[in-house]
């Protein structure tokens, strides 16, 4: 038995009831458990989607889904027990959230959108692999040529118009020798098991086999936006949204504010961009190579039996220290080179930590087992880097000498 109504904060949700057929999966400490269902009205994933989320409950027990697969006899879900255990033939209610339902149906039709339009653009490109997600889903294509923003803004448009005409979206069932038959179907047949296959159709625009769900028009699927790209040849990745009227107004607001910071009109932002990053490429380069000439002001103690240098050095950034650093700590292998470098600005700064080569203590925890230090950061066995509010030398001195004859062998 299925109905519908309006949930929690408005939220369309779709009740149901099931069997518990099995706890195919159990961590009882966790909670946390696999059910196979009998009955319910729940999508399970498929076609890079997430199966439906909901809750299921009965006397004395409650459970959260999180996910739903397809299994033999049923369906499976994921989730966490929030009262009560499940056991194999409890009669169970439940609710599917199907917000979330229609936002993951709009986001994969968009996908399908966006997909085609990269396609039937650019013959050779080939999208093998989604993650369809509520935020934002991710798409994979294999293209020998360069993946740009022309590319990409090209398709939006193009998905958007096709969104803006309003087509219908079909689905149908047809027998895998049937779906193959249909002219310029896209399926990957080698994964595709079942004889019976969902077919999902834009007419006019695109057919392809897909086990996900999916809005019944374009006009559903709502405003695309591409959010971001990256990759190297052939193998690239793109992200979208379908909620661009409002990251338009985000990114025109940000976009607006750093014209005016940078002081250009819109059509050089990129431009001065480009050079800004240049410059900056140039002047690490050049921070690297006058490191080498930097004598570090260090003085020598004993913390714990290690030979420690130290260093408190206001105002100096972790780039020209750093190399600097590894430069000294190569020259003494047998101590521990210690860097302390306030910011004048806030109450904290960065630190840098260097054990010699010949030096036995493992610093890998030292940060961890060194609270007072109150230090964020991470590194190896023989060098920690990060931030603290700690710049003076003596509580890490001190903190390096408790750490040294725990750790020492």
């Amino acid at each position: 038995m299925c109905c519908f109504y309006i949930g929690r904060k408005g939220a369309v949700i779709v009740s149901f009831r099931a069997t518990i057929l099995d706890v195919l999966a159990s961590e009882e400490k966790k909670k946390k458990f696999t059910l196979l269902l009998s009955g319910g009205e729940l999508h399970p994933s498929g076609g890079g989607q997430p199966g439906d989320s909901g809750v299921l409950w009965a006397e004395n027990f409650r459970f959260r889904i999180d996910d739903t697969e397809k299994k033999d006899g049923g369906v499976a879900v994921s989730g966490k027990a929030e009262m009560g255990f499940p056991v194999p033939g409890l009669e169970v209610e439940g609710e599917a959230d199907l917000e979330r339902h229609r936002l993951l149906s709009r986001m994969h039709t968009g996908e399908h959108i966006l997909s085609r339009a990269l396609e039937k653009a650019h013959p050779g490109l080939r999208v093998f692999k989604v993650a369809v997600d509520s935020a934002e889903t991710s798409v994979y294509l294999a293209w020998d040529g360069d993946l740009g923003w022309d590319m990409l803004f090209e398709a939006e448009k193009e998905g958007n118009r096709i969104v803006a005409e309003n087509r219908p979206v079909e689905t149908v069932m047809l027998s895998k020798e049937e779906a193959e038959r249909l002219p310029g179907i896209k399926g990957n047949w080698g994964r595709i098991a079942d004889e019976t296959i969902r077919v999902v159709r834009i007419p006019g625009y695109d057919t392809i086999a897909c086990s996900g769900s999916h809005a019944s028009s374009t006009g559903e699927v709502g405003n695309l936006f591409i959010t971001a790209f990256r990759g190297t040849a052939p193998d690239w990745e793109f992200k979208f949204s379908v909620d661009g009227v409002a990251l338009r107004q985000e990114y025109s607001e940000a976009a607006r504010r750093l014209v005016r910071g940078i002081g250009c009109r819109l059509p050089q932002l990129g431009q001065v961009v480009i050079g800004l990053q240049e410059e900056n490429g140039a002047l690490k380069k050049m921070m690297e190579r006058a490191s080498q000439y930097i004598s570090l002001p260090a003085e020598d103690c004993t913390a714990g039996g290690l030979p420690v240098s130290a260093a408190v050095l206001p105002g100096f950034s972790r780039e020209l220290a750093a190399p600097a650093a590894r430069k000294w700590s190569d020259a003494h292998p047998g101590s521990v080179l210690l860097l302390l470098l306030p910011d004048p600005e806030k109450n904290e700064g960065a630190f840098l930590l260097y054990r010699g080569k010949e030096v036995s203590v493992d610093f890998s925890a030292f940060l961890k087992e060194s609270p007072a230090l109150a230090a964020r950061g991470g590194g190896r066995s023989d060098w920690l880097n990060g931030l603290s509010p700690v710049m003076a030398a003596e509580p890490w001195l001190e903190a390096i000498k408790v750490y040294a004859e725990k750790k020492r062998p």
